[in-house]
């Protein structure tokens, strides 16, 4: 069996990439043979660890020449579209045009209000426009509004990252929910940080020390800008405190946020200086961990991929009451954010630190919680057993 993970961009620090590079990895382990197909450049793969599955970009080999090396070779082929958006689908259907394979269609995110959302700023003129929405145009990164809803209603198959983005799913097409999952190596990682561990990062070790490992967009940007807020009044009330960055931003959120706060030296900016393999190490250095936002129409259809590894990483979490953490409970395995203000967040932060002991033990917790629930491996086999299924569905006509 061999798998052609069909990417909507390339390997870089996304959740996308880091959830295809990981799952390829694990599949390879069990015997399932891997390719990864990318629009553009194929990109490091190496940013994740070594890949261990072979990475193709339209730039090396056009989607026919690849669909007729497929076919050539007869093996069992699964064409696995990474999200419907118009870079995946139009790669997908480029190749179904010169060979017909059994396709997949994966949702991480509702397509719907991402789309609202990131193009609510254009001219009625830009989305209007079937010509941005080509390779090239200024929409191509994202799904069409009516066109992803037709490709996946024509697939043999549909895969999510969490239980909700079944709402999105056809009647007539088979679906297989699986969790995201984090390096093995979190869940070594000693529960409390040291002097030392933050030091390394230029954090005086006496500081409360938070990370956040995410980008920052249109969807969810005031909800960081939240969460900056809650560290400059945290820092307001005396509490000497720290936030690393690592992730991309559509605009300059800490700098404004803790310019108007005046402290500018809250933040430690390690984009660029570090790659996402590197994400464990940074995250020795924190005391807690925070996830910012609460239940709506974009957070209720997500899995926040960073969720894995702040539980696992045995610290205590902070989170909305949404998506993963309908899941968990509070003040027992994380805290539960309701209205996703700085001034919650604040409230919940200064709990954990007047309770080290409760803090602690939810910290515990939640290391037992990602034990039980998230590994690669264990998303790997049931994948694997999803398309053995789709093609003997497929096989039986």
């Amino acid at each position: 069996m061999h798998i052609i993970f069909i990417n909507y961009g390339g390997f870089d620090y996304s959740p996308s990439s880091m959830h295809i590079f990981h799952l390829a990895n694990a599949l390879g382990g069990l015997g399932v043979r891997c390719s990864v197909y990318n629009p553009k450049d194929a990109g490091q793969a190496e940013v994740f660890g070594r890949p261990k599955f072979r990475v193709l970009s339209r730039r090396s080999t056009s989607p026919g020449r690849l669909a007729a090396e497929l076919a050539a070779k007869g093996e069992d082929c699964v064409l696995h579209s990474w999200t419907p958006r118009e870079a995946a689908r139009e790669l997908t259907l480029a190749m179904l045009k010169a060979h017909t394979f059994p396709y997949v269609v994966h949702m991480e995110d509702n397509e719907d209000e991402i789309y609202k959302t990131s193009t609510r700023h254009l001219p009625p003129e830009v989305t209007a426009d079937p010509a941005n929405f080509e390779p090239g145009g200024a929409l191509h990164c994202f799904s069409h509004p009516v066109r992803y809803k037709e490709f996946i209603a024509g697939a043999q198959g549909y895969t999510c990252i969490i239980e909700s983005l079944l709402d999105f799913k056809p009647e007539q097409a088979p679906g297989h929910v699986f969790s995201p999952a984090c390096e093995e190596t979190l869940f070594t990682l000693p529960r409390r940080p040291t002097a030392k561990d933050k030091e390394r990062w230029g954090i005086p070790g006496d500081s409360v020390t938070f990370f956040y490992p995410g980008n920052a967009h249109r969807n969810n940007a005031d909800e960081v800008v939240e969460l900056y807020c809650a560290i400059g009044l945290l820092r307001k009330k005396g509490v000497k405190a720290r936030i690393i960055k690592f992730g991309q931003y559509i605009y300059d959120i800490p700098g404004a946020v803790f310019s108007r706060l005046e402290c500018p030296d809250a933040l430690v900016d390690l984009t660029g200086r570090i790659t996402q393999a590197q994400i464990p190490e940074v995250m020795r250095a924190a005391d807690i961990l925070i996830q910012p936002g609460c239940d709506n129409p974009f957070n209720r259809y997500r899995f926040p991929c960073k969720l894995p590894m702040f539980l696992a990483s045995g610290r205590p979490v902070i989170l909305p009451d949404s998506n993963l953490g309908k899941r968990l409970g509070h003040g027992e395995n994380c805290l539960l954010l309701r209205q996703g203000t700085a001034e919650e967040i604040l409230e919940n932060i200064l709990f954990l630190l007047r309770e080290p002991d409760k803090a602690a033990a939810i910290g515990i917790a939640g290391r037992v919680f990602a034990r039980e629930h998230f590994s690669w491996e264990k998303s790997a086999a049931g994948l694997k057993t999803f398309y053995q299924e789709v093609l003997a569905r497929c096989a039986s006509g």
